[in-house]
């Protein structure tokens, strides 16, 4: 007998990151207000938000350590 096909979506954790307006983390501590391009969800339930010069170099770390990565750099217009 046939199995049916087996749903392999999860549907135990919907995740949300706010990503408008946001500016980066990083260049708000020195008083700046650039516009953040790369977003994540954290373990601990904190989310950061990168511009992205910041994003670029933190996103191999947070591939790796994040519940959900959203990156926009491709919308940065020069």
């Amino acid at each position: 007998m046939d199995e049916p096909p087996v749903d392999i979506i999860d549907r135990h954790r919907i995740a949300f990151i706010s990503e408008a307006p946001e500016y980066c983390d990083t260049c708000a501590g020195t008083g700046a207000r650039v516009e953040a391009f790369v977003f994540a969800e954290l373990p601990s339930g904190r989310s950061v938000a990168y511009c992205g010069h910041h994003g670029t170099r933190y996103l191999e770390r947070l591939r790796e350590i994040a519940l959900v990565v959203v990156d926009h750099r491709h919308l940065v217009v020069a």
